[in-house]
């Protein structure tokens, strides 16, 4: 199979000749060796957003930025690069994005506003393809270290953001914190923890929302086993959030870490175990688990494993979930090359969920981590590769490619 580059603007398209889906590599225009351009990535309709929370600003050694790509005629341009205003040193703005319509939200988990380490998230809205920074949230109880905004998720309505070295029910048990929109702007609304919680779970270590519904990772929950993890979920009932289930995996064990990245679509939630030891592959060979829900009732329904995982690949290292299809990332895969990185490709059909594809980078080298983290929406996906060398050692880049979900 030969490939073609031809550079637009600043992705790279990689055009496969025998009918393949052609593969996008975007990287920062004024993209500089550790960037870590994709550390956090996220897509919506035909609009990316990439963060690079190690980028250099005004001379301020690793505030971070972001970076707005949309897909035009001629492929994906750059529309925007975010920086807050005003930005410090250190605080890592775009560790953790998140895309919903004309609305990025921008983690900066290292900003001191309200004490050191106590996180910000910044939230930046677009009007007629320019983009505006809007708010900058924190929490309204904020203490040093709580590392505010190092996950986040949103509709059009709710915003919730993790901080998951908050000190609620211990040191480190976690919290998380929900935001309303109105009269065009976002509102606190309330603050959650874990209804168990104890010292050190990581609860709001991620988050995911899709409708009424909410999920919070507490990674080093300890009930199945040190370290196994939970995840919890709340739904909105008369205005008020409250918890609704608690979902562990029914084969936890120690150090799976379930939880640490989670998805939800409707009535599904994907849970990543990235640490889980699977028999006959290896240590920390990873897994994910699907939880549907009936009526009020959360049941397991499958656990998913990579078709030809190995020891250490952590599949589960990214997971997101649209409709019936999903995707899985293993960054420390080696199809092409020690810890280049893979992604999974899962469908529902009539007969349930089932592994359709494989995606790897098309250009790689060892160390890049293909899949360090990913976004899913209506058939495309985008998979962020930190640690690629593109334009300088761990510059990071992003790959944006249609899915094939047609069952093996």
């Amino acid at each position: 199979m030969s490939l073609i580059p031809i550079y637009i603007g600043a992705a790279l398209t990689l055009a496969a000749g025998n009918g393949f889906a052609t593969q996008e590599i975007i990287f920062a225009q004024d993209g500089r060796a550790e960037d870590y351009f994709g550390y956090s990535a996220a897509i919506d309709g035909n609009t990316v957003l990439v963060g690079a929370y190690k980028a250099d600003v005004k001379g301020l050694v690793d505030a971070g930025a972001a970076y707005v790509y949309v897909s035009g005629e001629n492929g994906w341009y750059q529309q925007a690069k975010l920086v807050a205003e005003p930005s410090f040193a250190q605080d890592t703005l775009g560790g953790n994005v998140a895309l919903k319509n004309d609305v990025a939200m921008l983690g900066a988990m290292n900003r001191d506003d309200k004490g050191e380490d106590a996180g910000a998230v910044i939230s930046f809205e677009r009007q007629s393809g320019n983009w505006m920074q809007k708010q900058i949230l924190t929490a309204p109880d904020a203490r040093p270290g709580d590392a505010f905004g190092q996950s986040i998720s949103l509709t059009e309505k709710h915003l919730v953001i993790g901080a998951p070295r908050n000190d609620a029910l211990g040191i480190d048990s976690g919290a998380a914190y929900i935001y309303k929109r109105e009269n065009d702007a976002w509102h606190y609304q309330t603050k959650v923890t874990a209804s168990d919680g104890a010292q050190e779970d990581l609860f709001g270590i991620s988050v995911a929302i899709d409708g009424n519904t909410i999920l919070v990772g507490a990674d080093l929950h300890d009930q199945k086993a040190e370290n196994a993890g939970a995840v919890y979920v709340y739904v909105l009932d008369d205005n008020q959030w409250k918890q609704q289930a608690k979902l562990m995996a029914s084969d936890g064990g120690q150090t799976d870490i379930f939880g640490v990245r989670v998805a939800i679509s409707e009535n599904t939630a994907l849970v990543s175990a990235r640490r889980d030891d699977i028999d006959g592959v290896g240590i920390d060979a990873g897994s994910a688990y699907i939880f549907e829900r009936r009526g009020h009732v959360w049941t397991q329904k499958l656990k998913l494993t990579s078709p030809d995982g190995k020891a250490d690949d952590r599949f589960g290292r990214g997971v997101a979930l649209n409709k019936d299809t999903a995707i899985i990332s293993a960054m420390n895969h080696d199809s092409n090359g020690a810890d280049t990185g893979a992604v999974y490709v899962y469908h529902k059909g009539a007969d349930g969920w089932n592994y359709t594809s494989k995606i790897t980078a098309k250009v790689s080298l060892p160390n890049d981590r293909f899949g360090w983290n990913v976004g899913l929406h209506d058939g495309m996906a985008v998979i962020s590769t930190p640690n690629h060398d593109g334009t300088g050692v761990d510059s990071g880049a992003v790959f944006i490619q249609a899915l094939n979900t047609h069952t093996k």
